[in-house]
This record gives C-alpha cells, structure tokens and sequence, in this order.
C-alpha cells in the first residue's frame, strides 16, 4: 500500500513537471542541439540542402581575424563592465543602507536606467555621444575642455570603452539593489561588536560587512559577466560593430555572419563556442567566489 502511495505521488510531481520539462526542451533544449547540428554543416539558412563538413567551421574560426578580434573585444568589455559596474554598485547601496534622507528618491534614479530598454538606452546615448551637438561634448566645451571633445562611438580607440560607459550607467543601479538587499540581512550586532573593539569604519567593511556580501558578489559577478557577454541591442544600435570592428563582439559577428551574410552554419559555429565560453565563465566564477562566501 505503502508503496502504492509513492508511485501515485511520483506520478502526480511528474504531472506538474511535465510541462515545464516540455516547454525547457522545446525552446532551450531542442534549439541548443539543432545549434549543435547546424555548427558542422555549411548550410546557409535558406535552402534545405546542406552538406556536412565536420570541424571544418571551427577550424577556420581560429583562422579568422575578425572572430578572434571579437573574441577579445567581448573579454575586454565583459571586464570593464563586471569591474566598474560592481565597484560602483557597493558604494552605492552602503550609501543608500545608511542614514541619508532622500535614499528612497535616489534608489528610484538609481534603479530606474535598469528597467529601460537597451534600444532606448543606446539611442538615448547616440544623442548624448553625438559629435558636432551632443550633450557630452557641448558640455565639455562650456568647461573650456575643447581639447577633449571626441567622436565617441566614431573613433576605435574610444568607441568600445563608450559603450562599456553605456552598459555601467544602466545596470549598475541593477546590482545596486541586489548589494542592498543583502547588507539589510546583516546582524547590527556584528557592527557593534567590531566597535567595541575598537575597529574603525574601513574595518569593519573589511572584516565584516566584505565577507557576508560575498554571497551577493555572486550573484552579481556572475549575472552582470552573463548578460555583458551576450550583450547585442546595445552595442548593435549605436554602431553595428564598428568602427573597422573595433566593438565587435562574438553576439554582433554571429548576426551579421548567420543573417546578413547567409552564412549560418559557420554563424551557429560561433555561437556554439559562444555558448561554451559563457558556460566555462560562468562556472569558474561560481567555484571561485562561492569559496569566499561565509557559510553556518
């Protein structure tokens, strides 16, 4: 009987995941392995006719120029942003976690840039970078810095690094939040433990409030290197990947090879090692700052 009762309740867990399993494989599962498929053949996305060709489109990735310059301008903006956009996070939410009595109104400000479309973002910044009448550097003129005006998104020395300044200003009011959320679960008694001690404001962020955001730190290294690698809208809007590559990234290459140039299995070759490379991040993240985490 007993066991009777078990399998009636298997039956009935495996009823309510059944949908969500199906789902998971129709639109994760289903297109991830047809992206497999796809990746050793030379079809170009519009004719049934395909031919095999085994390795060879991973084989001339590693050959290809422009690939390898998107893979390291991916890595580049994936840094500069999980660094800025964190560093400036944590400063913010200790401002917000204190005494200040307008936090509520700037937690709004802060967060808001979060919630917008990266479509609006990066046309709301096409204006700002604008070289002739652009806020930027109209306001850099009436500072009398002239000198420092630039084509922001039209020179490759400065035009990946805008955008990095673009994904930082929307997102980090993003972890912000998330820093927040978890000073708010650390013990008062803590801090006045370690001023008893006589530990001043520098350590006691060192020695306690540091170690217990580590589980935030987590959270937000690995959702801010996720997104920023697989960022597209942004980057597409302002500049396509320009210029002369210069913010070409592996997410804006694959368009352009699987789509505009009818190329899609060599197109679905790159995301395939996309893929890859987020996974591999992502998990070294995770085995790394989960050891940092305070734990019992």
């Amino acid at each position: 009987m007993k066991l009777t009762m078990n399998r009636r309740e298997h039956l009935l867990l495996a009823c309510f995941i059944l949908p969500a399993f199906f789902i998971y494989t129709l639109f994760f599962l289903g297109p991830v392995i047809g992206s497999f498929f796809y990746s050793f053949t030379n079809w170009n996305g519009f004719y049934q006719t395909m031919d095999f060709v085994g390795l060879k489109n991973f084989k001339n990735l590693w050959s290809d120029d422009i690939f390898i310059k998107s893979l390291k301008n991916t890595f580049v903006f994936t840094l500069f942003v999980v660094i800025l956009q964190n560093g400036l996070a944590v400063p913010l939410a200790l401002a917000m976690d204190s005494k200040i009595r307008s936090k509520q109104v700037l937690k709004t400000v802060f967060f808001v840039p979060a919630i917008l479309s990266p479509l609006v973002v990066g046309y709301t910044w096409l204006y700002i970078y604008e070289p002739q009448n652009g806020v930027l550097n109209t306001l850099l003129g009436m500072l009398h810095l002239s000198s420092w005006e630039q084509s922001w998104l039209g020179d490759p020395k400065f035009a990946l690094y805008s955008i990095v300044a673009m994904a930082v200003w929307q997102y980090t009011g993003y972890s912000m939040v998330i820093y927040l959320a978890n000073l708010q679960t650390i013990p008062g008694d803590l801090y006045e433990a370690a001023e008893i001690d006589g530990a001043g404001g520098w350590t006691r962020f060192k020695s306690v409030t540091l170690p217990l955001l580590a589980p935030s730190i987590t959270i937000n290294v690995v959702l801010s290197s996720i997104g920023t690698m697989k960022a597209f809208d942004i980057i597409f809007v302002t500049t396509k990947g320009g210029p002369y590559y210069a913010t070409e990234t592996m997410t804006t290459l694959l368009y352009t090879t699987a789509f505009t140039k009818s190329s899609f299995g060599y197109g679905t070759a790159m995301g395939v090692v996309m893929f890859l490379f987020v996974f591999t991040v992502s998990l070294i993240q995770v085995l790394l700052l989960r050891r940092r985490e305070v734990h019992g």
